[in-house]
């Protein structure tokens, strides 16, 4: 399995003590957007300047026409409705009437032109949906065009359905291929990608032009704006990805000096995966690439802690622990002699106090949560097996005997071992003062 690899301008990490290789941290944000400003979204340009007539020529002809007679009816349908309802409204051009028309500040905007048309309580539900999917069409279509540009924060919030689709078949067929194909070699997941592609079509939905006009400062502004749309309606770990910056880096358009991650992008505190991942220094390429997609995997359905918690126990734990006492592993399949010694190392943990002459001791002492790291590494391999039965070319080549068995996980044990310490928690002894400890 491959993955994508280390891009020039990556700093030199940091090593601790022991054997974690930290990233440096992010250059300021404000000096950033100096050097790789944004695109200024223009207020005039040549396609939303066009007649009600030859937009609706250029848009019902190829490449944007559909080829089912069904469907284009009903695209004809929608995207008249959209352009007589935007008709209606004041300005200059398509794009001064959609800001007029109030749309991104509706929860859902099909209903401005569905409700200008038809009189209430005159419609059927299926009619009046039927009306409002093929709207949908219709400014998809609009944006497809350049007609319209959306702002980036209701494309995040209220994305138009199918856009990267759509914007592959009628605006960047060639590039939009060529993503897909970087995808495919890099066997990405399904929602990855699908993630990936509608953040580079919202970029260019947002800006107009091709994929080889988005610049390093429109990937920056999007991160801003999904950061602080997600912050908005709790759903921050939702609206991270950073998989289309790589996408887009990858093509060679940046210049040298870009940044290689979003990591410099961040300005609300949270981690991407692959910055959850980088802390630790993983050598091997490869399972550092599997553990960044298998935390992706986990982003839609679970809150930033619980992630930032699987990136510890598989990041550091368990695969950079391995890395440390077995260099150049590179594979998943674990001899029986280095799990049964990876395991045993699991359970316990070292402490450092500093005594009152300033001298640091260091005390292995019993790791409180190995059971749980265990389990979490069980589900890893198996979540792998399962996986790769419904999409084998991507998670096929790493499936193999989980080194942990299910008798190892003594949970009913664990608790009461927890609960014992709870009953009866330990005074501090002796000349030494609590030092910083490491996390469990």
């Amino acid at each position: 399995m491959t993955g994508l690899q280390t891009l020039p301008g990556v700093a030199a990490p940091r090593v601790g003590r022991n054997g974690d290789r930290h990233m440096p941290g992010p250059p300021d944000l404000s000096a950033l957007l100096k050097q790789f400003p944004p695109r200024t979204r223009s207020t005039s340009w040549e396609a939303t300047e066009l007649s009600r007539g030859r937009v609706l020529a250029r848009l019902l002809a190829p490449p944007f026409a559909f080829d089912h007679a069904g469907y284009q009816a009903g695209a004809r349908s929608g995207l008249r409705e959209v352009l007589d309802w935007l008709q209606s409204l004041p300005g200059d051009t398509w794009q001064d009437r959609w800001i007029a028309s109030g749309a991104e500040d509706q929860t859902d905007w099909r209903q401005l032109p569905v409700q200008r048309t038809a009189r209430v309580g005159s419609q059927s539900a299926a009619s009046r949906t039927k009306a409002e999917n093929q709207c949908s069409v219709g400014l998809t279509l609009l944006i497809c065009a350049d007609v319209i540009r959306p702002s980036m924060a209701w494309l995040l919030v209220t994305p138009a359905p199918n856009l990267a689709a759509a914007m592959a078949r009628t605006r960047d067929p060639a590039a939009f291929a060529e993503l897909a194909a970087a995808c495919e070699a890099l066997a990405t997941g399904q929602t990855t990608r699908y993630i990936a592609l509608a953040r580079i079509a919202m970029i260019m939905a947002a800006h107009g032009g091709l994929i080889e006009a988005i610049t390093v400062g429109d990937c920056i502004q999007l991160q801003q704006t999904a950061a602080n749309v997600g912050l908005r309606i709790g759903k921050g770990h939702v609206f991270r990805s950073a998989f289309f910056y790589q996408l887009l880096r990858g093509l060679g358009g940046f210049p040298e000096s870009a940044p290689s991650t979003t990591r410099a992008f961040n300005v609300h505190g949270q981690m991407s995966v692959e910055e959850m991942i980088d802390r630790y220094g993983i050598e091997s390429r490869h399972v550092r690439d599997l553990l960044v997609d298998y935390l992706r995997e986990f982003l839609v359905s679970s809150d930033y802690s619980t992630v930032t918690g699987l990136s510890y126990a598989l990041g550091k734990l368990f695969w950079r622990d391995l890395e440390l006492h077995h260099p150049g592993i590179d594979s998943l399949h674990l001899p029986a002699e280095v799990a049964a010694a990876w395991k045993l190392r699991l359970r316990t943990r070292t402490t450092r106090t500093t005594t009152l002459r300033g001298e640091v001791v260091e005390t292995q002492i019993p790791r409180v949560n190995a059971v749980g790291h265990l389990s979490t590494v069980r589900s890893f391999y198996l979540d792998i097996a399962q996986w790769a039965a419904d999409d084998p070319s991507r998670w096929g080549p790493w499936v193999t005997v989980c080194p942990i068995r299910d008798g190892e996980l003594n949970h009913k044990k664990d608790a009461t071992r927890r609960k014992s310490r709870m009953d009866h928690p330990r005074t501090p002894t002796g000349p030494s003062r609590p030092g910083r400890r490491s996390r469990d």
